[in-house]
């Protein structure tokens, strides 16, 4: 008979390795992402409130922001005036097909300054330090239980 521990863990072990075969894991393209999708213009003449912006994407702005599948990641645009001022910010899906490099890169020229951020999971164009980095933590905390259960599961030394 299987000790009480060692069948917990076997299962737990099948229902994570199952979890992951299914989702794909963290940090890998998959078929699709979801991506946050925002714009905000200081410029226009509109009355919108700002909830797009690094600054002012909070805990709040989170669950009233859209989201969209994509299939070729997610982006964070910000473009400036040659005097730094903010003309545009947006998130939306990657809108170019080469390898998404997960980092941010400046673009410059004579008129304006674009600062684009690719990323290929999951609500990753969310704001740096926002509350959207719970699925690097789930990662973590499923690898510990994995480490766990693998050391629970080791055998006796054969006498």
């Amino acid at each position: 008979m299987v000790p009480l521990g060692r069948r917990w863990c076997t299962t737990t072990l099948l229902f994570t390795c199952v979890v992951f075969f299914i989702t794909g894991l963290p940090g890998y393209t998959k078929a699709s992402v979801q991506c946050f999708v925002c714009s905000y213009s200081p410029g226009s003449n509109s009355t919108r409130v700002d909830g797009c912006t690094d600054t002012n994407f909070t805990t709040e702005s989170y669950y009233q922001v859209l989201t969209r599948s994509c299939p070729l990641g997610c982006e964070a645009v910000t473009v400036y005036d040659l005097n730094g001022v903010l003309l545009t910010f947006h998130r939306n899906c990657a809108t170019s097909s080469p390898p998404l490099t997960n980092t941010c890169e400046t673009h410059q020229n004579r008129v304006l300054t674009r600062h684009v951020c690719t990323c290929d999971t999951s609500y990753c164009n969310a704001a740096p330090r926002s509350v959207h980095s719970t699925p690097s933590l789930l990662t973590l905390l499923l690898l510990m239980l994995v480490v766990g259960c693998l050391q629970l599961l080791k055998l006796p030394p054969a006498t």
